[in-house]
């Protein structure tokens, strides 16, 4: 590592711009390198966000108040992912006791739920129905108690300043309006903003959040009571409830904060710690890395990283993963045997048994899943005690369900959208809906995938994603890249990647051609993906870019190596010192 480097702030804002030719180890070559330095690290996707967990690292904060500091500033400059309407997942390691801490704060459906409603207009945007209650000011008020070392208040200034300051429109979320801005409900302070003279505002349009300002300061003052009572929560209930939706005073007085036993893994001497259900994410993780290994000595080695045989292999080892989470998922409180399925699928002999179905030269048939996930953000914090967190929230589709709770500035989620649906079990021999079925108080399945790696009791990685249901796919392809490749991180989030889905495997435009001739040679139907470097090529209402973030710890005898990567998806930043 330059010395320079060492001793000062590095900082890595990915850009629009993805490779060719990137199979083999020279892929370190074709991407920017990933921030350096032995200190602290900061991964987020969106640069104000990373400048605030910094400041807060530089001002007497730990990774846990950098993440709630980072977590609250995306949701003012990137309402399309994530938000105080929200929730999400996060894993925090500790230094002083290595312990790992994976905390659930998804959101849960109302006790009132009507699920032939839900079902009913599924996928149709600015429904009640799909609102679930949020569970984001819950869960970022645990974690800066529990784990933080400053005031609520201190954590949540950045994000009060750039509500009111204001803040410039991001490639990805002047991307995000023009896609999906229809979605959202008119008259909003949100929508006003964001549509000014009725059209979506372009790249660089400076806009000011004075309601979600208003409602920051109360939360940073109060925590979260100020959003689950008073107010603020009359007025989430009130719009909610204008739009079609259930959600009353009592669900949101009664959400609770999980915190579960993390799954985890042993594999080639490394321990692979990520979230148990709700998340289905996690178990694709360590399906894939416990049937072909974490190090270099793994079979995908020798396929070369990014070959139509490595890429193929993924895929059918994913469709598996993906299969189970239908058979499997489900919310652990209110589904029995949840924990005890995920045992049997990660089984050894199970998973062999898998793996040797795999034909290098075929693809074999399998029953389409279908998700609606889409938005989410994520943030990799690494302070300089060795505090490390990995947490990730969403609001589900770009700007969840459209409803923006009136005089608050928070956009609400539509994360009910995740339960199953008839079309989404057929095929996999299931009664009714399975684990994931709509009920009340449940909470729907999830793709988020954070994902910690320790060697020897100490992290040496860590990793997540936002981008709905490629998230398990897009960060399980980052994994691999740096356990079993070896490459930078920056090249590991940033080059191109997969997703089975149905019948159809998607693939990334960068993907090389006679890669994509390989694939199809095996028998792969492929879908293009848009290039990740021109947002315009999407069509109207597709889904964003799937982003990862990954940062890596190294140690010897002169310290930590940090290195961070970010995304260029997604034009976040990594930024190491």
């Amino acid at each position: 590592m330059a010395g320079a480097l060492a001793r000062s702030l590095a900082l890595v804002a990915g850009p629009a711009l993805l490779a060719f030719g990137f199979v083999g180890r020279n892929a370190d070559a074709a991407y920017p390198q990933s921030a350096e330095g032995s200190r602290v690290a900061v991964v987020t996707d969106h640069v104000e966000a990373t400048r605030a967990a910094l400041d807060v690292l530089s001002s007497g904060g730990n990774a846990a108040d950098a993440a709630v500091a980072a977590a609250l500033v995306l949701g003012v400059v990137a309402p399309s992912g994530s938000g105080l309407g929200g929730g999400g997942f996060a894993l925090v390691t500790t230094a002083r006791d290595h312990k790992v801490t994976a905390l659930d704060f998804r959101e849960t459906a109302p006790a009132a739920l009507d699920t032939a409603r839900l079902l009913a207009g599924r996928g149709t945007p600015g429904r009640g129905a799909t609102i679930g209650v949020p569970g984001e000011a819950a869960g970022l008020e645990w974690l800066a108690t529990h784990h933080g070392k400053r005031p609520l208040a201190r954590d949540a200034d950045a994000a009060v300043r750039a509500a009111e300051a204001g803040f410039y429109v991001s490639r990805p979320l002047a991307d995000a309006l023009s896609r999906s801005g229809a979605r959202m409900a008119p008259g909003s302070e949100l929508a006003i903003g964001l549509f000014p003279g009725s059209q979506p505002a372009p790249y660089a349009t400076r806009i000011t959040r004075p309601e979600l300002a208003a409602t920051l300061k109360r939360f940073g003052a109060e925590g979260s009571r100020a959003i689950y009572t008073g107010s603020v929560a009359d007025r989430i209930v009130e719009s909610t409830k204008a739009a079609g939706g259930s959600l009353t005073l009592d669900d949101l007085r009664d959400y609770r904060v999980r915190e579960r036993k993390p799954l985890q893994r042993d594999v080639d001497g490394k321990t692979i710690v990520t979230m148990p259900a709700p998340s289905a994410g996690g178990l694709m993780v360590l399906e894939t890395l416990a049937m072909h290994g974490a190090s270099g000595a793994s079979p995908l080695n020798a396929m070369g990283f990014g070959s139509s045989a490595y890429l193929h292999v993924l895929a059918e080892t994913f469709r598996g993963a993906m299969a189970d989470r239908v058979r499997f998922a489900g919310d652990p409180d209110l589904e029995s045997g949840v924990a005890e399925a995920y045992d049997r699928a990660l089984d050894p002999a199970q998973l062999a048994a898998r793996r040797q179905r795999i034909d290098v030269d075929k693809t074999k048939p399998a029953t389409e899943l279908r998700t609606r996930e889409a938005g989410t953000s994520h943030i990799v914090v690494v302070d300089d005690e060795g505090n490390v967190v990995a947490l990730t929230t969403t609001v589900n589709d770009a700007f969840g369900s459209g409803v923006v709770a009136r005089g608050t500035g928070i956009v609400l989620n539509d994360e009910l959208e995740d339960f199953a649906a008839p079309a989404d079990v057929a095929g996999f021999g299931l009664v009714g809906l399975g684990p994931n079925r709509p009920r009340p108080k449940a909470r729907p399945v999830s793709s988020m995938t954070p994902v910690i790696v320790l060697e020897k009791g100490e992290a040496i990685l860590v990793a997540g994603g936002s981008g709905g249901a490629r998230i398990a796919t897009g960060v399980t392809q980052a994994v691999l890249a740096r356990l079993v490749f070896g490459l930078d991180p920056s090249a590991c989030v940033s080059s191109p990647r997969i997703h089975p889905t149905g019948t159809q495997l998607l693939v990334e435009a960068e993907v090389p051609f006679d890669v994509r001739w390989g694939l199809q040679a095996r028998g792969e139907q492929l879908s293009l993906v848009p290039s990740a470097s021109d947002p315009a090529s999407r069509a109207p209402g597709a889904s964003g870019p799937a982003a990862v973030q990954m940062i890596t710890i190294e140690r010897d005898a002169q310290g930590r190596h940090l290195l961070a990567g970010t995304d260029p998806r997604k034009g976040g930043m990594a930024a190491a010192r």
